[in-house]
């Protein structure tokens, strides 16, 4: 699945997050951020959430595109070793 939308913050994240485990519970394991521009930390759990939701069902995740500053994130709440396993190339800063 390809997020659309540009920003991801916690006004939106409810949605987000409903049309991204949609997409992982009918099978679809690639989650692609590349047009995401803006997030907060709600990016990080909506991907925690979709890993959980793919593992679950026995699928491997694959992210795509992952922005900089979510990985950030992830490394700042300890949480980056959990996304990394599935990056799609060359984790970013």
């Amino acid at each position: 699945m390809r997020v659309k939308e540009e920003k991801i913050t916690c006004s939106n994240a409810a949605a987000v997050k409903a049309g991204v485990a949609q997409a992982a519970r009918a099978g679809d394991a690639v989650l692609d951020l590349s047009a995401v521009k803006s997030l907060d930390s709600s990016a990080v759990a909506i991907v925690l959430a979709w890993i959980r939701i793919l593992q679950q069902a026995g699928r491997q995740p694959v992210l795509r595109g992952a922005p900089e500053k979510m990985m950030t994130l992830a490394r700042l709440y300890g949480v980056r070793g959990l996304i990394e396993p599935f990056l799609d190339g060359k984790a970013p800063a």
